[in-house]
């Protein structure tokens, strides 16, 4: 993970992976999304991704805590 993040706020996305002691280039490997879209999703509240990304998110994170919910890692309004 980047040093330099250590302030910077952060997504729900970015809080479950903190919680499980996961960091964003596990979920670029697991889940097969650019290193970029997953750096934003985690430490940009505002940013909502595609649904081929929640897809491919959610089957990663479940392969570590299979109760985590769409709820768990961001607002869908």
């Amino acid at each position: 993970m980047n040093m330099y993040r250590v302030e910077q706020k952060r997504s729900k996305l970015g809080m479950w992976l903190k919680q499980h002691n996961k960091d964003t280039d596990w979920l670029t490997r697991t889940s097969g999304i650019e290193r970029q879209t997953i750096e934003e999703l985690a430490y940009n509240p505002n940013k909502n991704p595609r649904m081929i990304c929640i897809r491919k998110i959610l089957y990663a994170v479940k392969k570590v805590d299979p109760t985590t919910k769409l709820s768990d890692l961001w607002d869908m309004n």
